[in-house]
């Protein structure tokens, strides 16, 4: 069966009229929610990649795994041509099965899980190293493998002066072992970087490039990593001119790299958006105004995963329907307090809450004490958008020339009128 067959098997087809906020409104009216929802378009996922290729036509997407593997958007992503970070064989195994070329995973943490290294050696698959451990366990079991070597950049120069010597020591270990080093691969300590950081670390990737080729070593390929905001809103064209500024400025000779960077949060949050029903209400009056309403905890029949963005509700009722606004809290099913101090208008119990950008928050789902529903779409101009897209030589030259996405890029930001 071919991939667009197990799409759409898995997910349905609406005309291109129908909009987010239809599709909110339609599954609202049923009533009370029993599981919460997590409905997911993936046209969002299209134009994301689109923003993409439109601003960072130099370096490659590698979709990490982790952040959401709904078969569904991991195969849109196929379609699109990504490379893909994994962190086990079941997300490895994932990618394969669609059709994706080993030459194009990147498997972290295989380091600490000998079976793992010898699943990596089978498929011949591009692994990371940062520590000397590491590296000693891939050459007692994979001593062929092309390696990619991780460094974080130090904002204190003495912890960065350090940082500077133990990678070159490890180049170094792993010119002695013949280990085969061919790149770098930046671990940001933040998910969301500053330009100045990202500046400094591509410049340190840079000088390790440079001191690999006085080891002995030839790199050609780079992974910058995840600082990409992950809302539906953020304009890319200011982290990507910093790319871009930065590549000109350390590799001009950029045409000699596959140069990648980590996309997962940036492809799938836009593309999920949490339906919560408030399954119950506690109100704490003022102790010296008793009919004044101090603060109002609410608990939604919702669990979010450790990567979900700002918690950021979007009542799903008309505001002359609410109660005044005043100081709430939202608790999840496990009753764990998403958000304290929030300001929302008086809602009822069995009223909804929804929540964008929830599409990076899903890697915990099967932890999760009360599963979401979730619930596919795609608009039918973009689904004809991807079987063209399926048959074409150059994914990327199609998708940057296609005038449907030049005019349908925008994603639809919710809001209850």
């Amino acid at each position: 069966m071919d991939l667009l067959t197990v799409l759409k098997c898995r997910l349905e087809i609406i005309d291109d009229s129908i909009t987010t906020k239809q599709l909110i409104d339609e599954l609202v009216s049923f009533g009370p929610l029993e599981a919460p929802v997590h409905l997911t378009e993936l046209d969002n996922v299209v134009k994301r990649h689109y923003q993409w290729v439109r601003h960072l036509s130099a370096v490659h997407p590698f979709y990490t795994v982790r952040t959401n593997n709904d078969l569904r958007i991991l195969g849109t992503t196929v379609l699109l041509d990504c490379g893909y970070v994994c962190s086990s064989k079941i997300e490895v195994m994932q990618v394969l099965e669609l059709g994706v070329d080993p030459e194009w995973i990147l498997l972290k943490s295989a380091a600490d899980s000998d079976d793992l290294l010898k699943f990596a050696q089978r498929k011949r698959l591009l692994l990371s190293f940062s520590t000397e451990r590491e590296l000693r366990n891939i050459h007692h079991v994979y001593s062929e493998a092309e390696l990619l070597i991780c460094f974080g950049y130090e904002l204190d120069p003495d912890a960065e002066h350090q940082s500077q010597i133990e990678t070159h020591d490890l180049l170094n270990l792993a010119k002695e072992l013949e280990m085969d080093v061919i790149g770098w691969s930046y671990e940001p300590s933040s998910v969301h970087l500053d330009h100045t950081t990202l500046h400094d670390a591509i410049r340190k990737g840079r000088e390790i490039t440079d001191f690999a080729m006085i080891v002995g070593f030839n790199f050609n390929f780079i992974n910058i990593g995840n600082g990409l905001s992950i809302h539906k809103d953020h304009d890319i064209s200011q982290y990507a001119a910093q790319v871009n500024r930065s590549l000109q400025d350390f590799f001009p000779d950029r045409g000699n790299f596959t140069i990648v960077a980590e996309s997962g949060p940036f492809h799938c949050a836009a593309a999920v958006t949490a339906i919560s029903t408030i399954n119950g209400k506690r109100v704490f009056w003022h102790p010296e105004f008793p009919s004044q309403i101090e603060r109002v905890s609410y608990y939604l029949n919702h669990d979010f995963g450790d990567e979900s963005s700002r918690f950021e509700p979007i009542i799903w009722k008309s505001p002359k329907d609410c109660g005044t606004v005043c100081r709430s809290s939202l608790y999840a099913s496990s009753n764990e307090c998403l958000i304290d101090n929030l300001a929302l208008p008086e809602v009822n119990e069995m009223d909804c809450m929804v929540f964008e950008n929830q599409g990076a928050s899903t890697s915990d789902l099967a932890e999760m004490p009360v599963l979401p529903i979730t619930l596919a779409f795609v608009r039918k101009s973009m689904w004809n958008f991807l079987k063209a897209l399926s048959t074409s030589d150059n994914p990327r030259r199609f998708i940057l020339t296609s005038q449907y996405l030049s005019k349908e890029a925008r994603i639809e930001r919710l809001r209850y009128d």
